[in-house]
């Protein structure tokens, strides 16, 4: 196992954001595809698509179910909606698979598959089918990792983002040793061929060549409802944006760690919710970019 790596400035100065001319356009910042929601949990879609547009991406779709689609351009004008079939509980179709792979995947630049779904044997059948055929780098969350199949290859670059039950679920129940931490999100993000985003007070971040770096910034304020889908949000924001894929976590990481401690001075750790740390985000990544400026670095991302 390599070394685990601290999440600071200067790890940061490493793997610098893409550096934007005055002139560039939406189209250029990439465009996100986040795919959830139902008809009990429409918020967490909400949440996720205004965190990717604060960090900076170009264009966000959302797909989902057709009853709450409405409400969906009403809440975030800023959006493309795309209604999908549904199940008589409101949730996601089997058949809605079959039709985002056909009509968004070349327009799209990366994914976000999880945020708001609910539980149904139909829903869970058009996620399990969208895992194996999306070839797009995608953030899996929230109820689509429970449909993740550790032992079959992606096609493309996946990051998973679970907490410490979703994690359990992913290893068949098995139960985390809390003191091994970073040799146990080494050796999953390696058997599983997946980004590993492993999600508490301190955030491990592994990948399937080793690497494996650890967030300690942060606060209490990040123990709020719908934190993780305003996580989800924030690394598919910069995955679309071309970053690579390691890249975007640990930044994601970062800048959702960087809001909670914001939040925390500025509003206070107890009674803060997750637009909160959404609404901080634009003028977090000024700082953040200005912290890690180095002069005549390249734009490209080193690969890890």
């Amino acid at each position: 196992m390599k070394s685990t790596r601290t999440v600071n400035i200067d790890l940061l100065k490493t793997m610098p954001l893409p550096d934007w001319d005055d002139d560039t356009s939406k189209s250029s910042r990439g465009k996100v595809l986040i795919i959830g929601g139902s008809r009990r949990l429409p918020g967490a879609v909400i949440l996720a698509a205004r965190a990717a547009l604060r960090i900076g991406c170009g264009t966000v779709r959302v797909a989902v179910p057709e009853s709450i689609a409405i409400a969906m351009g009403v809440s975030v004008p800023e959006l493309m909606v795309l209604p999908l079939p549904e199940t008589s509980h409101g949730t996601i179709a089997a058949k809605a698979a079959s039709k985002l792979l056909k009509e968004q995947m070349e327009v799209c630049s990366a994914v976000v598959l999880g945020p708001g779904i609910d539980e149904d044997n139909d829903t869970e059948k058009a996620v399990r089918e969208l895992l194996e055929q999306i070839p797009l780098p995608t953030v899996v969350d929230a109820q689509a990792l429970f449909a993740y199949d550790i032992k079959q290859t992606p096609i493309a670059p996946r990051i998973l983002t679970p907490h410490e039950d979703e994690f359990k679920a992913l290893r068949d129940g098995k139960k985390t040793d809390m003191s091994a931490l970073e040799s146990v999100a080494e050796e999953f993000a390696r058997q599983s061929n997946a980004i590993l985003v492993l999600k508490g007070q301190n955030t491990f971040i592994s990948t399937p060549e080793g690497s494996i770096f650890k967030n300690e910034a942060g606060s209490r304020a990040l123990g709020t409802a719908g934190s993780g889908d305003t996580l989800a949000g924030i690394i598919g924001g910069l995955l679309a944006q071309s970053i690579e894929p390691y890249t975007a976590a640990v930044w994601g990481v970062y800048f959702h760690a960087i809001a909670g401690e914001t939040v925390s001075k500025e509003v206070g750790e107890d009674g803060a919710m997750a637009s909160d740390l959404i609404d901080r985000l634009p003028a977090i990544q000024r700082r953040l970019r200005q912290e890690t400026c180095v002069k005549d670095s390249k734009k490209n991302q080193s690969k890890s």
